[in-house]
């Protein structure tokens, strides 16, 4: 007999109306009195029904690993209620389910929760590049770019960085309310904590998160506004020179010379900007993956 092969149309089709029966209305959580009952899909409501506990429950336990502080925050009802949802609208389109969830900020983003957690969907987006460095690739310098610092004018001297070094920009508290459910020591998260608190209660700044990875765990950390200027312009691609520029083009300044909302910054402090410091720090924490000239 010839062997029937299924085309990736037919495939899709039949995996469609597979989902389309596990989020159907004609079936509920309740007992089903009749076990061979089948649905308006024509699969088994049963056998629909186990596969539905199955998925939210393994959709649960993906989603709270790859957003810790996300479902720290929630109470076990509404996080259930969100990862339904973010099912219904954003099923895994992979095996792994370590590979969803990119889309969940967003989707946290247009929800009601956030009403209430204004800062929820900042903290998603940490949260998920967090996992994503925690499973990239290795990378480290490539020590003999290096040279081009000393042979180069920094006009042609740009800087690649590692894959897993990530840039967010928030106003919210997000590392300190990341290290209050992260930090290993209590109190080390109490601190975070109280930090964290202090910051809702002034006025909000727009600062940089910076998610890296030094070794084999992702570190993440506050940067001050002249480290985010310019790692910012060295991760958009701009010129060594032109970022070193970007430090000073600080916008709008009140008479002080702070940006507008700077002064209200519990640890705020001007300090000069050091790119030798900067260089070391960086090579240190795995940073930069290599030097590059252009003169383009």
């Amino acid at each position: 007999m010839c062997k029937q092969h299924i085309t990736d149309e037919q495939y899709r089709s039949e995996q469609q109306r597979l989902l389309d029966a596990i989020w159907s209305d004609d079936l509920s959580s309740k007992p089903l009195s009749n076990p061979i009952t089948h649905s308006r899909h024509g699969f088994s409501a049963q056998g629909i029904d186990i596969y539905r506990r199955n998925l939210l429950a393994n959709a649960q336990r993906a989603l709270s690993i790859t957003f810790p502080t996300v479902f720290e925050l929630l109470d076990s009802d509404v996080s259930t209620d969100l990862v339904k949802q973010f099912l219904q609208i954003s099923p895994p389109t992979q095996g792994d389910w370590a590979q969803w969830g990119i889309d969940f900020a967003d989707f946290i983003a247009t929800t009601d929760i956030c009403a209430d957690y204004p800062y929820l969907a900042d903290c998603t987006s940490l949260d998920w590049s967090v996992h994503c460095a925690l499973h990239g690739n290795d990378q480290t310098l490539a020590q003999g770019s290096l040279e081009i610092l000393g042979r180069c004018e920094p006009e042609h001297i740009f800087i690649a960085f590692n894959d897993n070094v990530q840039l967010l920009k928030t106003s919210f508290p997000i590392v300190e309310i990341y290290d209050a459910h992260d930090h290993d020591n209590e109190s080390q998260r109490k601190a975070a904590l109280n930090n964290a608190n202090q910051y809702l209660s002034s006025a909000l700044v727009d600062h940089f998160v910076m998610i890296y990875r030094p070794e084999f765990q992702p570190h993440v950390t506050r940067l001050t506004s002249s480290e985010g200027r310019f790692t910012q312009s060295l991760i958009e691609g701009y010129s060594l020179a032109q970022s070193l520029d970007a430090i000073n083009d600080r916008g709008d300044k009140d008479g002080n010379g702070k940006e507008h909302g700077e002064e209200h910054d519990p640890d705020f402090s001007f300090q000069p900007f050091s790119f030798q410091d900067w260089l070391v720090n960086a090579i240190e924490n795995n940073l930069i993956h290599y030097f590059k000239e252009s003169y383009s």
